[in-house]
């Protein structure tokens, strides 16, 4: 045995160098320190063969997710694509749909107005846009029908229905007689003003409320005073925006005169019923009666003969008057002849003069 310090050769058992007191392993505890240096070595080739193969497990893994995560990205890109086109096409339907639901019109102004879907039909009559008389009509129709007589006509009585319980008794408390010669109502005031703005209801069309004696003309209510604010009675016949006046004259003070000149002013009164009933139909460019001088001369020559024509041909000419806010003048003509030939001439200028006076009070 060898000393590894000072290189000196000693005994095989020595446990200690004799030169320099180094202490000695024996081969024994050499063949220990190998062996314990190659498991060392062992194990940290098998640590560093399991490091490897770890890291290439998880580099497995992290290639896998990468994967998961690029597919579930298109899928959700697919997705999106899908729900974007599902939405387009639900917008293109709903729009479809819409549009072929849009199938009624209604007539305002004398002109049709829509399409308009169902719903949209029972705002306008929520709103009081339109009415029961008011036309209406869809694809399938004939021609165009009241509201009230067609399938809309639930909405409507619903509508009423809440109007009714909505209003008292005094606030809907008008009646009005259609053209079919049917009652009307109750309505409110505003809804009679609604109908006189649609032309439903005219100057001559009676009417009626809570505490009349009986029905009168609308033109004689007080609907008519608001007329302005209504539209209606205040126009001229057709197209003439520049009413023509003629004089309105007080029937009992004419009735005195002629009474008390002994006929003289009834004369006089004649020529001037002849004069307006000529220049209210030259104003709409329609025939005209005898010039209302010759009226009188040929009166005077005939001993009053002539009355008898003249006021069954002012009666005609009066009655072929239109305006244009629905006012329109009863056919006298006959009664007035009729009075003539029992002598009562006097009564027939009454008759005529109250007429020209309401033509120019409402017409």
């Amino acid at each position: 045995m060898i000393c590894p310090k000072c290189q000196k050769e000693l005994p095989e058992d020595a446990k200690f160098c004799l030169e320099c007191g180094t202490p000695l392993e024996s081969k024994e505890s050499e063949l220990e320190n190998n062996e314990v240096k190659e498991i060392k070595e062992e194990v940290v080739q098998e640590t560093v063969t399991d490091e490897s193969e770890t890291q290439e497990v998880t580099e497995d893994e992290t290639e896998t997710q990468d994967e998961v995560e690029d597919d579930s990205e298109s899928l959700e890109e697919t997705i999106e694509t899908s729900e974007e086109e599902i939405q387009e096409e639900t917008e293109e339907t709903n729009e479809e749909e819409i549009h072929s639901n849009k199938v009624w019109y209604y007539v305002s102004n004398n002109q049709s107005v829509g399409p308009f879907s169902v719903e949209e039909m029972e705002d306008l009559i929520e709103n009081k846009t339109i009415y029961g008389n008011t036309y209406v009509w869809k694809s399938g129709l004939k021609d165009w029908i009241y509201l009230k007589n067609s399938d809309l006509a639930a909405y409507l009585q619903k509508e009423e229905t809440s109007t009714k319980t909505e209003t008292t008794s005094e606030d809907a408390s008008w009646f009005y007689v259609n053209s079919s010669n049917q009652q009307m109502g109750p309505y409110t005031e505003e809804e009679m003003v609604q109908f006189i703005k649609e032309g439903i209801i005219t100057a001559n069309t009676y009417v009626w409320k809570s505490g009349m004696m009986d029905w009168i003309h609308c033109k004689d209510s007080t609907l008519f005073d608001r007329r302005s604010g209504s539209g209606g009675f205040n126009n001229y016949a057709n197209g003439n925006t520049n009413k023509i006046f003629i004089e309105t004259r007080s029937i009992p003070v004419c009735i005195i005169l002629s009474i008390v000149t002994c006929g003289i002013y009834n004369l006089y009164w004649i020529y001037r019923l002849a004069k307006d009933v000529n220049t209210l139909n030259a104003a709409q460019q329609k025939p005209t009666g005898q010039d209302a001088g010759m009226v009188i001369l040929l009166y005077i020559i005939t001993c009053g003969l002539y009355g008898i024509f003249f006021y069954w041909k002012v009666g005609k000419l009066v009655k072929q008057l239109q305006f244009d806010n629905g006012y329109y003048v009863e056919d006298n003509s006959l009664v007035m002849m009729l009075l003539c030939i029992f002598g009562l001439g006097l009564i027939s200028n009454c008759i005529l003069q109250s007429t020209l006076n309401d033509i120019q009070r409402y017409a």
